[in-house]
């Protein structure tokens, strides 16, 4: 039953993992600053966007706690509000690609903020460039032109490797999966548990009456 449930479990998983690439591979949305103060930032979460703009050299930094690092350029939006663009990623000693000047179409996958490091102290990046652990919008709403998009924009492994760079990482957000099958695999689990707890039971039982039929029988012998 335990095997069970952890297949079940994998199931679940895989399931909500291809829920999540299919998301990615709807069609791209044009987006914009206009669409996020109207509260349509939680409907593209996760899918592909084409956002157009100008890029701020002066907010480039590195994303990480060990090599590779993702590079992170603010675009300012031809609505006006700058979103952070992860352009691509690096290893220790390789170059950074220039930033592309002038006005361009960027298309990646929309994300929401990063979520905060379990141990940000821990990170073994020592280089003379602004490093931080993770995308935090909030952190970077501290520095950069205001207003900021509630939201990052990763590019795709093709287009970060015609620029030069590595592919960044995509960490995908969490949908729902198949839940009947996360249901499944509580069910085993519990009646895993039930199992073992009532064969707990039956032993101890058991046991007692042993031991019953043990004294019974040497009393027996004694008063004889």
């Amino acid at each position: 039953m335990t095997f069970l449930g952890l297949w079940q479990m994998s199931v679940f998983e895989s399931q909500r993992a291809g829920t999540a690439q299919a998301r990615v591979a709807q069609q791209v949305v044009s987006w914009s600053g206009d669409q996020a103060r109207r509260g349509q930032a939680d409907e593209v979460y996760g899918r592909r966007v084409s956002v157009t703009g100008t890029y701020l050299p002066s907010t480039q930094l590195l994303i990480g706690q060990a090599w590779p690092l993702r590079v992170v350029t603010g675009l300012r939006m031809t609505s006006g509000e700058t979103i952070p663009v992860v352009r691509g990623a690096v290893n220790q000693g390789e170059h950074i690609a220039a930033i592309p000047k002038g006005r361009v179409t960027v298309t990646g996958v929309l994300l929401a903020s990063d979520a905060q490091p379990s141990d940000p102290t821990t990170s073994k990046v020592y280089i003379p460039a602004k490093v931080e652990p993770a995308l935090r919008l909030e952190v970077l709403a501290q520095d950069w032109p205001q207003p900021l998009i509630p939201g990052y924009v990763t590019v795709s492994s093709d287009a970060a490797k015609a620029s030069g760079m590595r592919a960044p990482d995509l960490p995908l957000p969490e949908t729902g999966g198949g839940e009947r099958n996360r249901g499944y695999a509580l069910q085993w689990w519990a009646f895993a548990a039930f199992a073992l707890g009532m064969s707990i039971v039956f032993a101890r039982s058991a046991g007692r009456k042993g031991r019953g039929h043990s004294e019974g029988g040497r009393g027996t012998g004694d008063d004889g």
